[in-house]
């Protein structure tokens, strides 16, 4: 006698495989989202465009807002300079430092910007060339030195503030709703670049205003 098998019994033993193949494809479609995403970079803060007025000259705001784009990203280094466009490779990259008059000189710490520093690259970037070191200063007293006082009443976004003994240096954001001048710098306190909200609170008491915008005028209405 024959033996008939059921067509159906057959083709289940024919693919086997198919339903595994199946969960295998829709495991590698979905592994992308089950991985953890990588955070992406931050965007600068916005604040400091929101708190600038309208129709501040574009060179004071240019510089601002380099400066600004630095907040909470780029920490503070004893003698640190950059005259780079854009961001610099080296911030973050363990670095000895060479300075003398530091607690950190001789240490390997992650690179960033003393406060000099922070205005220099503001000014280099806001002018778009490295040859505007000469026009805003380096250093804290070059930078003073190229200023023209100003009352501390009278201070606008972009002006330098300055300590009474001219150890530390800030630019001038406005003045906030408390009455108190903002000042944005990098603090080795604070941990590199901050904005304090009283900067008269914390030690600044000079204001001056930097020959750097003069200098710099008849280019940027070309």
């Amino acid at each position: 006698m024959k033996r008939r098998y059921g067509r159906g019994n057959s083709r289940r033993r024919e693919r086997p495989w198919l339903p595994l193949g199946l969960v295998l494809l829709l495991f590698a479609l979905l592994l992308p989202f089950l991985l953890p995403q990588e955070e992406e970079e931050k965007p600068p803060p916005p604040r400091a465009e929101l708190l600038l007025p309208d129709g501040l000259d574009g060179l004071r705001r240019a510089l601002v807002l380099n400066a600004a784009a630095l907040e909470g990203r780029v920490g503070y280094f004893w003698g640190g300079k950059s005259l780079a466009l854009g961001w610099d490779a080296r911030w973050g990259v363990p670095t000895v430092v060479t300075a003398e008059g530091s607690d950190t000189t001789g240490d390997s710490v992650p690179f960033g910007l003393d406060c000099s520093g922070l205005v220099t690259w503001a000014a280099v970037n806001a002018a778009g060339t490295a040859d505007a070191v000469e026009a805003i200063g380096n250093g804290v007293r070059d930078q003073y030195g190229k200023c023209e006082a100003a009352a501390w009443s009278e201070a606008q976004p972009g002006d330098l503030a300055f300590f009474p003994d001219l150890s530390h240096v800030g630019i001038v954001l406005g003045w906030g709703p408390s009455g108190g001048l903002r000042v944005l710098h990098c603090s080795k306190t604070l941990g590199g670049v901050v904005v304090s909200e009283d900067g008269g609170g914390i030690g600044f008491s000079l204001v001056g205003r930097p020959a750097f915008y003069a200098f710099y005028a008849g280019e940027e209405e070309e």
